[in-house]
């Protein structure tokens, strides 16, 4: 290295140099050679079989209670359709209705403007507006 390279080069003391090549008291281990096990990895094992066996004894009443719901949404949307059927079915009733209505109030007002004329034709002519009204089935 140059001059120019040592300056820039963080220091490290040979204490420092020693301290990190030095062994450690305690070696780590490998967890997944290690064979042995502790009282507190039996302890979390029990817990966690514990927390399955809980979880497995409830999958039953989940299950049940996901197909009630199924079922029910099911029924839910069976009388959706069957409501909007009926809905279909009461609109076009509706549209007939009110088809009727207007031929109704045509022939009210036809028969009205009849009666109308009638009242109003003198004696002589009132035989005449009677079988003109007659030929139109108003009377």
């Amino acid at each position: 290295m140059s001059e120019w390279d040592q300056r820039n080069e963080p220091h490290v003391s040979p204490d420092e140099m020693r301290a990190a090549l030095a062994p450690r008291r305690e070696s780590r281990r490998n967890p997944v050679l290690v064979s042995e096990r502790s009282a507190q990895a039996d302890a979390e094992l029990h817990d966690l079989r514990t927390a399955l066996e809980s979880a497995r004894a409830d999958e039953g009443q989940l299950r049940e209670a996901l197909d009630r719901t199924r079922s029910e949404v099911d029924a839910a949307r069976a009388d959706a359709i069957e409501l909007r059927a009926a809905l279909d079915a009461a609109r076009g009733d509706a549209a007939e209705l009110r088809g009727e209505l207007a031929g109704a109030k045509a022939d009210l007002r036809e028969r009205r403007q009849g009666l109308e004329r009638l009242a109003a034709a003198r004696a002589w002519r009132r035989r005449k507006v009677l079988a003109d009204l007659r030929s139109r089935g108003l009377v």
